[in-house]
């Protein structure tokens, strides 16, 4: 393209505006072809495809740097105890819910709550043992459709070099913006990708259910835009942790944790299964009353008895016993120094000496 095809094309797309300097001017490059010569650089075959990068993990199976990624739920479900969880995790290394963690930076805007971030932060630290290093908060609702706000959160956020961005809440930074225009909303993704692409980091956006707590609010826009969609239901102490989406691996099985006060505020803590698995029973607990049931149907047996005969082990047995007491499967015949256990309806012919 020659110098006046060139002016010819800008004046048709500024319309009657003069062309900005740096297309006009002789002596800078075309942006246009440098964009091009860009694009050209992408392209790959199918024997290219092989060498794109696969995801990498920020927490294991949940979030992933490079990503867009929403975090929603009812207010007071718990999502924004979550998101701090995951933010104090992944700056200091820390497994979350057992999954491990690629440690880095967190830039955290506190738009919504500011006066309840230094509690969750303190209750977190408390229940840790850990200082929250690695995290910088910014308590600025930064308006993401806003040019001005949005260039300068970028530059901030490229000289951190963030693994982990957080948005908490996406409505206290697009305020004045339509939640159920997906255009509007198509921009709102735009604005986070943009902080995306600076950086390289995951950008987690907090957001609010619909009324029926069932979906994310307003438009479908961020469905497909989304790397990951984590739905937050609040049950009672139990928070579950659901995966709406994940675009590139599997679906991450539902994780339950459980609210427990610290300090002035709340903690979660991980569960194994959800508040009604902790009544059933496992293989050891199974392996426990089948050799119950087996060797002492009309006997008593001690602690080290019933383990050593199920062949489960210690640590593993003793919670088992003492679950089974309690679910009425077992009962509690001896005394407090020696304890004994028997089956409910067992007929006792005689007492069984070892010692507990």
């Amino acid at each position: 393209m020659t110098t006046t095809e060139f002016d010819e094309a800008a004046a048709r797309f500024f319309g009657d505006e003069e062309p900005p300097e740096d297309m006009t001017n002789g002596e800078s490059e075309n942006p246009t072809q440098v964009r091009l010569a860009k694009l050209k650089a992408a392209l790959v075959d199918t024997n290219g495809l092989d060498g794109l990068p696969d995801p990498v993990p920020l927490i294991d199976g949940v979030l992933f740097r490079d990503s867009l990624a929403w975090i929603y739920g009812k207010p007071g479900s718990g999502k924004s105890f979550i998101a701090i969880d995951w933010a104090g995790c992944v700056a200091n290394g820390l497994p979350w819910a057992m999954r491990e963690i690629s440690r880095g930076a967190v830039l955290y805007l506190v738009a919504e709550g500011t006066s309840g971030i230094r509690r969750r932060v303190r209750a977190w630290e408390q229940n840790t043992r850990v200082a929250m290093a690695g995290v910088t908060f910014l308590p600025v609702a930064v308006q993401l459709l806003n040019g001005i706000d949005l260039a300068a959160l970028c530059l901030l956020a490229e000289e951190m070099k963030p693994a982990m961005i957080v948005i908490d809440t996406q409505a206290r930074c697009t305020v004045g913006s339509n939640e159920n225009d997906n255009g509007e909303m198509g921009n709102v993704v735009a604005a986070a990708d943009q902080l995306r692409e600076a950086t390289g980091a995951c950008v987690l956006m907090i957001h609010h259910s619909g009324r029926n707590g069932e979906n994310m609010r307003g438009a479908s826009a961020f469905d497909g835009a989304a790397t990951s969609i984590v739905k937050v239901v609040k049950n009672d102490d139990y928070v579950e942790v659901h995966c709406d989406k994940q675009k590139d691996v599997e679906d991450f099985d539902t994780v339950f944790l459980k609210m427990r006060p610290v300090l002035e505020s709340v903690v979660l803590d991980n569960r194994l299964g959800s508040p009604g698995d902790e009544d059933k029973l496992t293989k050891n607990d199974e392996a426990i009353l089948t050799i119950m049931r087996e060797a002492f149907a009309n006997s008593v047996a001690s602690r080290s008895q019933i383990i050593a005969a199920s062949e489960v082990p210690t640590s593993s047995g003793y919670r088992s016993i003492g679950k089974l007491e309690r679910l009425g499967l077992l009962r509690q015949v001896g005394t407090e120094k020696q304890p004994r256990w028997a089956l409910p309806g067992a007929t006792i012919r005689e007492s069984v000496g070892d010692a507990a």
